[in-house]
């Protein structure tokens, strides 16, 4: 079965969370929990999504913005 999303597409999607220093196991848990929040919840507003992060340092705070702003979007930028 393909991937909804192309493997570099992913990638560059949580790029901003392994350059603040996450690994990959803690980005997975991270996506997980977002979309167990998405599925869950009546309307997920900003502020619940960044209940996610809370706990953690601004870089990594900073990035996950970064990351939904990208999930958002959906477009890498052109190479």
């Amino acid at each position: 079965m393909d991937s909804p999303a192309p493997r570099p597409q992913a990638e560059w999607m949580v790029q901003p969370l392994v350059e603040a220093g996450l690994r990959p196991a803690e980005i997975r848990t991270l996506v997980t929990r977002l979309c167990f929040e998405t599925v869950v919840s009546d309307g997920v507003g900003p502020a619940r999504l960044l209940d996610l992060v809370e706990d953690r340092s601004p870089a990594i705070r900073t990035a996950w913005v970064r990351v939904i702003d990208r999930m958002i979007d959906g477009t890498p930028p052109a190479r």
